[in-house]
């Protein structure tokens, strides 16, 4: 006698203990007859049908969580499983009680289609679920995603602690643990959560870019605790070529300037006015090398400085306001044919942005497997269950998809803002520049000389046996980059010391 389809069955009638109250047993046999006779005869695609059924008549209202969650399992045999996960989600929002214990399937299909981000409001309003810790850990730190992206940084940091050390997620947990006490300007506080990440991750094989991305937040952390040595320590680890790169230079000269070393400035930011990176967004870098000239009292070198920072980043706004004309659907389009490696339109101002970005590529990769699942319900459209899952699959495609563009619009939205800022404080920097150096020059209309700069000792510049030094000719060359030092002296009379 073959045992296993009645206890198949039961696994699909028996909806745990959210049974104990509420409908009675008649009322359930007579809502979910036909799925049970469907079941019975081994036609899954019927009872998917039947299932449709009771969810579409308001009769068995009570039951929708139920026929939810038992159509999920259906839809999950039947290899579609982004249905299965959006009918996961539905069950969870009308019963969560009732079938909490579903919760870690629809993780599981959660990492198989690539969209964690659809469970995360769930889970954000049920953690207190009946389930096991394994299961709860992965919800804890779904939950404090959402909260985080919705500004409730103090619960999302208490979710954050019912993360298990032997959660697969757990060095992205301390990471975003660390970013949210550094929010929260708890600075020194974030330092521990992050050292963990570091270190777990690294254990557990996380890869260089989740690596970089931890080092950059453990820089910030010191930084915004003053202790810009060791900020510039975390920021000079990450190696020339890496996609952070650049970002730590940009970094990693705020902690020499706050640390008073103009030329360690200089020498990190000479990399962002190289050829190589004219395309990329960068205007505080320009600006921050402005003020080291200016601090060192070398005005005719500023003046250029602002006058090439403005040459180069006028036409970069007016693109950026370009990109501020398209759709989010059209934005997220060109970012993903930008990924795949086709050309998007769109500057490499934006582009650059989002080339490494996690988030946009799960959204994208979720998005894929949405049109891939569509394409296949179409071959069982005339079953009830597939044109509806149809329409669900479609309508959160559509929806991430406007979710992500409206991201990208409203970033780029605030670098146009800030650029714009930037430049209209650009043209008050230029009188500051004027007016300073006219005050030299006027100086020496009267003494016939411009004043002597600041008497500092001067030491001989030695190489080793292993450098060469030369005076700068103008030249940039791929394998210097990175590689850059300046070295100069203020120019600055002893009453025109500058303050910062």
């Amino acid at each position: 006698m073959n045992t296993r389809l009645p206890i198949v069955l039961s696994a699909l009638l028996w909806w745990g203990p959210a049974l104990a109250e509420g409908p009675t047993m008649e009322q359930r046999s007579e809502a979910f007859a036909d799925v049970s006779a469907a079941m019975t005869s081994g036609n899954q695609t019927g009872a998917a049908d039947a299932l449709m059924a009771v969810i579409n008549d308001p009769n068995w209202d009570m039951f929708d969580g139920e026929a939810h969650a038992r159509l999920a399992v259906l839809l999950q045999r039947l290899e579609l499983p982004y249905s299965a996960l959006l009918a996961y989600t539905k069950a969870l929002e009308a019963d969560p009680e009732g079938v909490g214990s579903e919760a870690n399937s629809a993780v599981n299909l959660a990492d198989q289609v690539g969209d964690q981000a659809i469970l995360e409001p769930v889970f954000a309003n049920n953690l207190g679920l009946d389930v096991d810790d394994a299961t709860r850990s992965r919800m804890a730190y779904l939950a404090a995603r959402e909260n985080h992206r919705s500004g409730n940084l103090s619960t999302s940091a208490a979710m954050l602690k019912l993360v298990k050390p032997n959660d697969p997620y757990y060095p992205e947990a301390k990471a975003l643990e660390g970013v949210i006490l550094s929010l929260q300007k708890r600075h020194g506080e974030a330092l521990a959560p992050l050292q963990i990440a570091l270190a777990v991750g690294d254990r557990s094989k996380r890869g260089q870019v989740f690596k970089n991305v931890v080092i950059m937040n453990l820089g910030r952390a010191y930084y915004a605790a003053g202790n810009y040595p060791q900020a510039a320590h975390y920021w000079s680890q990450l190696e020339r070529g890496a996609p952070k790169w650049l970002d730590a230079q940009f970094e990693r000269a705020w902690a020499h300037f706050r640390m008073d070393d103009m030329n360690g400035t200089l020498t990190l930011l000479q990399n962002h006015v190289s050829p190589y990176f004219a395309d990329q967004y960068y205007p505080e870098a320009a600006m921050l090398r402005l003020y080291a000239l200016f601090l060192l009292c070398k005005f005719p070198a500023a003046s250029a400085q602002l006058e090439a920072f403005q040459t180069q980043y006028r036409p970069q706004l007016q693109d950026l306001n370009g990109v501020l004309s398209m759709t989010p659907e059209m934005v997220f389009d060109a970012i993903r044919k930008h990924l795949d490696g086709n050309d998007s339109g769109l500057p490499a101002t934006v582009t650059t942005v989002f080339q490494n970005e996690d988030r946009i590529k799960d959204s994208i990769t979720a998005v894929s497997n949405a049109e891939a699942e569509t394409n296949r319900l179409r071959n069982v459209s005339a079953n009830t269950f597939a044109q509806s899952a149809m329409d669900w699959v479609s309508a959160r495609r559509d929806a991430l998809i406007k979710a992500e563009g409206e991201r990208i619009l409203k970033r780029v939205r605030r670098m146009s803002d800030d650029l714009n800022e930037l430049l209209s404080n650009s043209d008050v920097t230029k009188l500051d520049l004027m007016q300073m150096e006219s005050r030299l020059y006027e100086r020496a209309s009267y003494t016939g000389k411009i004043p002597d700069a600041k008497r500092r000792v001067k030491r001989k510049t030695r190489a080793s046996a292993t450098e060469r030094i030369w005076d700068w000719q103008g030249e940039y060359w791929a394998d210097e980059v990175g590689y850059y030092k300046i070295d100069t002296d203020p120019e600055c009379p002893e009453d025109m010391v500058q303050g910062r």
